[in-house]
């Protein structure tokens, strides 16, 4: 599906890759080049593809704070929340932003290939008296990050850049549905903007013409997941799935257990206290050498394996191959305390060793 920036995006002479069923941006220069410059000054994301809900009517906080892991009704309006939809095993439907416009209406940004998916099983959770809408169709979305979007943003002249960590504002005409906040997918500061073509395309041009003079580059898919990789932020279909739970991936932080019940919480909390379930952790390769998400983990004293890669790739801020694996219990205390495993590469055992998460410390994480 070839959404609204892509005329510029081929004009610009970007490396276009298909994602989910969408034509999208994988790098204009290099992965590498274009992260470095996130991490320094500022990248422009194009994430068109990511789908932008809104439920409507009264209770609409209460019936959504009922499918989430995170306690959306202890958050005042405006302010974004991160959380997950778990289905009724406690495993992962889809990991989420939210937040509330009023006390009837809430917002909902959530990945791509769980679009109609998540829409489908939202609405038959929510009573009939709720409205649920998508308002992704014809979108544009985007996302400027790094340490120079505070100047970057300003350029607009709207104000946003007196916006507060984690505030979203909202457009409250029926005909232009805005969604603008600060939050920050790759560790550093940044601002995400959500809308019709028509709304969020003059945006687009004054960033992408005025920016650069402030080191604003456009960055593509390949450094948006280098740079989360990074910050070992965890990716539905890879680290989170219908089988983990927020738990497993290492979002403790993501689920409430205080606010009152939500769908799949016992579920999930049986599911923590099993002894045998697999550990995600982080690793760095001791060799040369570029691990890929299924990568078997192999301890090399019996040659089992004991693991696989979920995420991986290359990174000089880290210094070289590493990644995200989930890790058989019996292997993983070991690994912990410095005993190596083997990551199978195109038939190649390469060493690697264990590593705390993040890898690197984003913007964010540096304040």
């Amino acid at each position: 599906m070839a959404l609204p920036l892509v005329p510029y995006h081929t004009r610009r002479l970007a490396r276009m890759t298909d994602f989910h069923g969408y034509l999208l941006p994988l790098s204009f220069s290099s992965i590498l080049e274009e992260a470095k410059a996130v991490r320094e000054a500022a990248g422009l994301f194009d994430i068109s593809h990511m789908g932008h809900f809104l439920v409507k009517g009264p209770g609409a906080r209460q019936a959504i704070n009922h499918l989430v892991t995170s306690d959306l009704e202890a958050v005042p309006l405006g302010k974004s929340l991160y959380g997950l939809l778990p289905n009724d095993s406690g495993g992962t439907v889809d990991d989420l932003i939210l937040a509330s416009s009023g006390e009837g209406e809430v917002h909902i940004i959530l990945n791509a290939g769980n679009r109609e998916g998540d829409f489908a099983w939202i609405r038959s959770h929510l009573p009939p008296s709720l409205a649920l809408l998508d308002l992704s169709i014809d979108q544009i979305a985007l996302a400027l990050q790094g340490p120079a979007s505070p100047r970057i943003v300003s350029l607009l002249s709207q104000g946003f850049e007196t916006m507060v960590r984690r505030e979203v504002r909202f457009s409250t005409d029926s005909a232009e549905r805005l969604w603008i906040s600060r939050t920050g997918y790759t560790g550093e500061d940044g601002w995400e903007f959500f809308g019709p073509a028509e709304a969020i395309l003059p945006i687009y041009k004054s960033l992408s013409e005025k920016g650069p003079d402030l080191g604003l580059v456009q960055a593509g898919l390949g450094a948006r997941d280098l740079l989360r990789l990074e910050m070992a932020y965890p990716l539905y279909g890879q680290e989170l799935t219908p089988e983990k739970t927020a738990f497993d991936a290492g979002l403790d932080f993501a689920v409430n257990l205080r606010k009152a019940p939500f769908l799949g919480r016992e579920q999930m909390l049986e599911k923590r206290e099993d002894p045998e379930r697999d550990r995600l952790t982080g690793f760095v390769l001791a060799e040369r050498g570029i691990p890929r998400t299924h990568c078997p983990v192999i301890d090399p004293a019996t040659g089992r394996q004991v693991g696989e890669v979920t995420s991986g790739g290359h990174s000089p801020r880290v210094g070289g191959g590493f990644g995200l694996a989930y890790i058989d219990p019996s292997f993983f205390n070991d690994f912990m305390k410095g005993k190596e495993a083997g990551i199978e590469i195109h038939g190649k055992i390469h060493r690697a060793r264990f590593h705390s998460r993040p890898f690197v410390a984003g913007g964010l994480t540096r304040k």
